[in-house]
């Protein structure tokens, strides 16, 4: 009886030791993917984030420009002359990506990372939806409006693009300083 329990250990052994390396090698294996996933994914959103940083230094400086321009055809002293001379040449919303952002929530690689982390893009990518989908009913209220021909439409025009351009310069402003320190973290 002992050298058949025996004989049954020395075959069973084998396959237990077989079976758990084969769970471990599986394990390995797949937490090599995870990673190298986390990596493509923080390389995406560098890139994403990098990119758009550039666009909105890049329409920041106009915006400014025209908040300027608009406070001073307000305080001209012919406002309808003064309009009919300047050039508007339009108001160039920045446009800015979250591609990168939603294919990590779908796919759901996102959990690999500090959830400090996940809070700050979060937070950047709901800042970023809100800048967009302002930019997006600034354009269609604009658009909207028939051409103004009187001073006193001019003037609510000048008025409502300027503050417009107010909250567009806030948002870009905390959008830069907040893709400057999710870039930092990433």
């Amino acid at each position: 009886m002992k050298k058949i329990a025996l004989n049954v250990l020395n075959q069973i052994i084998p396959i237990m030791i077989g079976v758990y390396l084969g769970f471990a090698l599986n394990n390995f294996g797949e937490d090599r993917q995870l990673k190298r996933q986390a990596n493509t994914f923080r390389n995406m959103l560098r890139t994403e984030i990098g990119e758009n940083l550039e666009e909105l230094e890049g329409v920041r400086p106009y915006h400014a420009q025209l908040l300027e321009d608009f406070s001073g055809l307000l305080h001209s002293d012919d406002l309808k002359k003064a309009f009919e001379e300047y050039s508007l040449k339009g108001l160039r919303p920045g446009f800015v990506n979250g591609s990168a952002f939603n294919t990590g929530i779908q796919t759901g690689v996102i959990q690999q990372f500090d959830l400090n982390l996940i809070q700050l893009l979060n937070r950047l990518y709901t800042l970023q939806e809100k800048y967009n989908s302002f930019n997006e009913s600034m354009i269609a209220s604009l658009s909207s409006r028939a051409f103004p021909e009187t001073e006193k439409e001019i003037r609510s025009v000048l008025i409502s693009v300027s503050m417009s351009m107010t909250d567009v310069h806030q948002f870009e402003q905390e959008l830069i300083r907040s893709y400057k320190l999710v870039l930092e973290q990433l």
